[in-house]
This record gives C-alpha cells, sequence and structure tokens, in this order.
C-alpha cells in the first residue's frame, strides 16, 4: 500500500493530537494532585497552629494554676506557723499560771482523810522540811476514783520558792512509791508522755515547766511539738 502524502499528513495530525491530549492530561492530573498537596498541608499547618494555640493556653491556665496553688501553700503555712505561735503563746500563759502547783500520786487514799495534813505530814517527815498550813494554798484529791486505787492530789503552794524546794528534794521519796510531779498543761503533758514513751521515763524530766530530753548523751528542751518530732526522729 502507498502511502500518499495526505495520508501521512493525517496521521501526523492524529498522532500529535493524541499525544498533546496526553500531555495535557498529565498536566491536569501534576497540577491536581498539586493543589491537593497544597490544600492537605494548609489544612495541617491550620490545624498545627490551633493545636499550638491550645497548648499555649493550657499551659498559661496551668501556670496560673501552679501560682495559684503556689500562694494558697503560702497562706497555708502561714496560717499554721500563726496558729502554731498561738498555741504556743496560749501554752506558755497556761504554765505560768501553773508555777507552784505540784501534783502527788500514789500517797495511800484513806476514808474521811485529811488531804492537806497527810500530805504536809509525808514531806515533812521525809524531806526535813516544816510547812504549815500558811504555806499551802490548795490541796485535794483529784480525779474519779478506781477500785482500790489512790487518786492523785494537786498542790498549789503560795510560794514559788516553797514549791521549788519539795520538787527539788523528790527524790528523798525514794522507796515509798509516792511520786512528785510539775503541774504540766495538757500539750506539755502529752509531749513528755510521747518522750517517755520513746526514750524512757529516766531520759524525761521536768524543771520549771520545761521539758528536758537525754538522747545520745545529749539533752534538748522540748518547747513545743517541733522540737520533739526533731529529737525523735
Amino acid at each position: 500500500m502507498v502511502i500518499t502524502r495526505e495520508i501521512r499528513e493525517e496521521i501526523e495530525t492524529t498522532v500529535n493530537s493524541a499525544v498533546n491530549k496526553s500531555i495535557k492530561t498529565e498536566s491536569l492530573i501534576s497540577e491536581i494532585a498539586q493543589k491537593v498537596s497544597e490544600a492537605i498541608i494548609k489544612t495541617i499547618q491550620q490545624k498545627l497552629l490551633s493545636m499550638e494555640k491550645t497548648v499555649a493556653e493550657l499551659q498559661k491556665k496551668n501556670d496560673t494554676l501552679e501560682s495559684k496553688l503556689k500562694s494558697l501553700e503560702t497562706k497555708i503555712n502561714d496560717s499554721d506557723k500563726g496558729k502554731d505561735e498561738m498555741e504556743r503563746k496560749l501554752d506558755q500563759i497556761d504554765q505560768s499560771t501553773r508555777s507552784t502547783n505540784l501534783r502527788i500520786f500514789n500517797l495511800k487514799e484513806t476514808q474521811n482523810e485529811d488531804t492537806r495534813t497527810e500530805v504536809m505530814r509525808i514531806l515533812n517527815n521525809k524531806m526535813s522540811l516544816n510547812l504549815s498550813d500558811a504555806d499551802i494554798q490548795l490541796c485535794y484529791r483529784i480525779g474519779k476514783g478506781q477500785g482500790n486505787k489512790s487518786r492523785g492530789i494537786f498542790l498549789k503552794l503560795k510560794q514559788l520558792t516553797t514549791k521549788q524546794t519539795i520538787y527539788g528534794k523528790k527524790k528523798l521519796l525514794k522507796g515509798t512509791n509516792i511520786v512528785v510531779r510539775e503541774d504540766l498543761t495538757t500539750l506539755r503533758v502529752n509531749m513528755m508522755n510521747e518522750a517517755i514513751g520513746k526514750l524512757g521515763l529516766k531520759n524525761v524530766w521536768t524543771e520549771n515547766g520545761k521539758i528536758y530530753v537525754n538522747k545520745d548523751s545529749k539533752i534538748t528542751i522540748i518547747r513545743n511539738k517541733n522540737d520533739l518530732r526533731n529529737v525523735l526522729e
């Protein structure tokens, strides 16, 4: 078959047209793909920006909450310190009113006894004192009776020196089972009992209302709960 010029030109035209269409299609696909990619990237960037903004806002709120929490902790600590200081001052005042008081334990209780006379007799005999009614302001049994157990005795002296003399000679009662202690506030009694429970009776004592403890041959004054906690740790 002879290909004429006309046929050849027609074939070339057809091929060129097909090629052009193919090129245009590929170009279109490439353009669409690029636009889709750009749209996806833009969407992701917007979401990232939104997330960054959200994170920044959350961080700001978190910083605000931390600041408020620290402020609250400071106020609570200040309040606790104020409370402890107030408790200490009230305890100090309370103890000062007890400066001439003593508590006597294990002195046998008898029916219809004259407690004051019996206390003077024991103390005068064992301590070589010369106590009289004039030295004593108050003297009576305290608490409720428990079977055959003798109740303790509250003794209030008129002079601090008299109280100190009796308390200073309490060891002379050794062998009688009678115990003489200072009249302490509830707070000090609790601290003293806790210290005795940890360190033993021989290592805990009081003098003029102050609690002393001996731990590892070191004597410490217990003024408050923190002092006690530090010693017992």
